[in-house]
């Protein structure tokens, strides 16, 4: 009876029995319903660099909400993930896993309690505890985390002559684990080295180095193999040795070959550095040309704009006490439900709206888990849940736990940002549909939306902030 009794509170969360889905809650509470905690039986493989979530669900199902889920690996107070009292307990985790794990609080009402782990390292391999405490029990599963790395194509080189033949060196990085290296000749038959040297770096991924010793009329065609026996992937390059170079036929000859390679190496590497050059030009011009007014014949002067929060848009969890900063506070506020305030996601707009002109401004973001900055029509929708992206009038980017992705449609777009931007400037150009985002310290290009029509309507400033803080900067 209890533990039908347990099921049907379950059920009755969604109906208006409130009343009696609290007494049988506590109920089944007082008679400890039994569970366990379920993970893989098998190890889990995560790529470096990318994120990995690590299984963890209660049996039979039920809500984990007002439970304590401790993830952690060799010691129990040493924790990498601690949900209790129906928040994540941030601040004691491991410093190497700060920032950097994040919890699936949507399915805790269905006992769901996995942990996702972002920018994998070599040093999370190992095992990690799923551990539950329901106030009364508590269960553990133990499961254990691979971690892998395909490193870099294999670089071949001539290093030197040596008695009877060329002494060829295959280098590659960035691997992980150790991998296994070989050299094979045309018919994939594997060549004895001569000397071999793998090593870890700083980072913990290795770089392998194998060389071989290539004779006149023997295995002149000839690959570098280097493979990740753990993902079963790998990377091949191949090279063949030239008559000319072996000393037999003409020692000057060989010196020759080795002279004509290295002008070859440097003609290459001039042209390369030619036209990097060309592009830093002119991608420096085009930065003058953005954050510079009256430097175009044509362009109307950019505008560099003092930005103020429109308190009247504000969600009820912002706080700005000086219309220049906008924190999170996780409380509601009883505010007014006027129809220009978001109510779902945490936004605010600008006072400022723009129909015509080039327009600046920056933002300091600081070091919030969840920000975006950007654009948005005055019409953009305020009320329930959006998903905000150019469809919906939004031209943002927008960051979550040192991830960044732009608000494209029909879906985001991932950005390769190497580094945390401090104060992101806003370029807003009305007359060419055109927004941009760039970081405001050193002038480095963060994304450019395609060209927008802006016709029709004004165009504000939009953010939107949870756990955290922005500022807005007057421009210089």
């Amino acid at each position: 009876m209890p533990s039908s009794l347990c099921q049907i509170s379950r059920v009755s969360t969604s109906l208006p029995g409130f009343l009696t889905f609290f007494i049988t809650f506590h109920i089944c509470k007082v008679e400890s319903a039994l569970f366990t905690v379920v993970g893989p039986d098998q190890p889990v493989t995560a790529i470096v660099g990318e994120e990995i979530v690590l299984p963890c669900h209660l049996s039979p199902n039920m809500s984990a909400e007002n439970m304590e889920v401790r993830w952690f690996r060799s010691e129990f107070t040493n924790y990498v993930h601690l949900y209790r009292d129906g928040r994540d307990q941030f601040g004691g985790e491991m410093p190497e896993y700060r920032t950097r794990t994040a919890f699936w609080k949507d399915g805790l009402t269905h006992g769901n309690v996995s942990l996702r782990i972002l920018n994998i390292r070599p040093s999370d391999e190992g095992q990690y505890t799923c551990f539950v405490n329901d106030g009364i029990a508590d269960e553990e599963a133990v499961m254990g985390l691979k971690v892998a790395a395909v490193g870099s194509n294999p670089i071949i080189s001539v290093e030197d002559y040596q008695p009877g033949g060329i002494r060829v060196t295959c280098r590659s990085a960035e691997w992980y684990p150790e991998p296994q290296v070989l050299w094979r000749n045309a018919q994939g038959h594997q060549i004895p080295s001569l000397s071999e040297i793998k090593s870890p770096k700083a980072n913990g991924l290795f770089e392998t180095e194998i060389s071989v010793v290539i004779k006149r009329h023997s295995n002149q065609n000839l690959s570098c193999w280097v493979r990740n026996s753990l993902l079963n992937r790998e990377k091949e390059s191949a090279i063949y040795i030239s008559a000319l170079f072996f000393p037999s036929v003409n020692p000057w000859m060989v010196a020759l070959s080795v002279i004509l390679v290295v002008v070859l190496s440097f003609i290459i590497l001039n042209v390369y550095l030619f036209s990097m050059k060309g592009n830093l030009q002119r991608e420096l011009g085009w930065k003058r040309a953005v954050i510079c007014p009256g430097l175009g014949q044509t362009a109307p002067p950019l505008e560099k704009e003092d930005v103020t929060l429109d308190p009247d848009t504000a969600h009820p969890e912002l706080v700005s006490e000086d219309g220049k900063s906008v924190r999170w506070t996780g409380a509601w506020q009883d505010l007014p439900n006027n129809p220009e305030r978001f109510d779902t996601w945490c936004c605010v707009l600008g006072r400022e709206g723009f129909t015509s002109g080039r327009h600046w401004w920056e933002v300091e973001v600081g070091e919030g888990r969840l920000w975006a900055v950007g654009v948005a029509r005055e019409s953009v929708r305020r009320k329930g849940v959006i998903i905000y992206s150019t469809e919906e009038g939004v031209w943002a980017v927008l960051c979550w736990m040192g991830h960044y992705v732009a608000l494209t449609a029909p879906d985001p777009t991932p950005l390769s940002v190497d580094w945390a931007p401090s104060r992101v400037g806003v370029y807003l150009d009305c007359t060419l549909g055109r927004v941009l985002f760039l970081d405001a310290d050193t002038g480095a290009p963060i994304f450019t939306f395609p060209p927008a029509s802006f016709a029709g309507g004004r165009i504000r400033p939009w953010f939107l902030v949870e756990e955290g803080e922005i500022r807005l900067r007057r421009c210089q």
